[in-house]
């Protein structure tokens, strides 16, 4: 899995394409920030694929310390992030309908990087914290 992983300078262009993605996303969605015509569509477009490659970028870069430890929580966290990723699309099927469903269609495009970024941090963070304990 190592010779898979982006080498680590790759998660930082990650978090610079991540965050102002994500941000200009939510400005967009919610209607704090509005274009007209084809300037619309590229910056939909732009967004969707400035999430999708700077969580790609952010989680799929080797860490500094790139141990077994951090192979098993990477995969855990891709694990658990499916679980919950899952589970979200089944209830927001059964429980939503017409326009809200929709609604949950546009976030349901960037859920699961979303999730995993979220969780594979949370978890390092947890694992950084426990080893500095340990000293």
């Amino acid at each position: 899995m190592k010779n898979l992983l982006f080498p680590h300078a790759f998660q930082l262009v990650g978090w610079v394409m991540f965050v102002p993605s994500l941000l200009m996303g939510a400005l967009v969605y919610f209607g704090v920030l509005s274009f007209a015509g084809s300037l619309e569509t590229v910056v939909n477009d732009s967004v969707i694929i400035g999430i999708a490659l700077g969580a790609l970028f952010v989680v799929c870069s080797k860490e500094r310390v790139e141990d077994e430890m951090t192979r098993s929580i990477r995969l855990a966290s891709l694990l658990n992030s499916i679980y919950v990723y899952v589970t979200l699309l089944i209830g927001c099927t059964i429980l939503l309908n017409s326009v809200d469903f929709l609604a949950f269609a546009v976030f349901n495009m960037v859920l699961l990087p979303i999730i995993f970024v979220c969780n594979f941090r949370s978890e390092m963070h947890r694992y950084n914290k426990m080893c500095e304990d340990e000293k």
